[in-house]
């Protein structure tokens, strides 16, 4: 019964490990992509992407006409 307990929690506490360093991940990246100096920025070529969405017209009204 210990063997199960011992593996149940193991489990658990490598879950949860996984999950803190997936959104430490994911913070840093949020952060340093949104304060970061454009020489930070630069791809290894020397060149900037950014990707800006001007105008969202994927969603569409779905009524019928009145």
């Amino acid at each position: 019964m210990k063997m199960i307990q011992n593996m149940f929690a193991g489990t658990v506490l490598a879950a949860a490990g996984f999950f803190v360093a997936g959104v430490a991940h994911s913070s840093y990246r949020h952060y340093f992509r949104r304060y970061a100096d454009e020489e930070d920025l630069r791809n290894k070529d020397g060149s900037v992407q950014e990707v800006v969405i001007v105008d969202d017209e994927t969603k569409k009204s779905r009524r019928g006409k009145k």
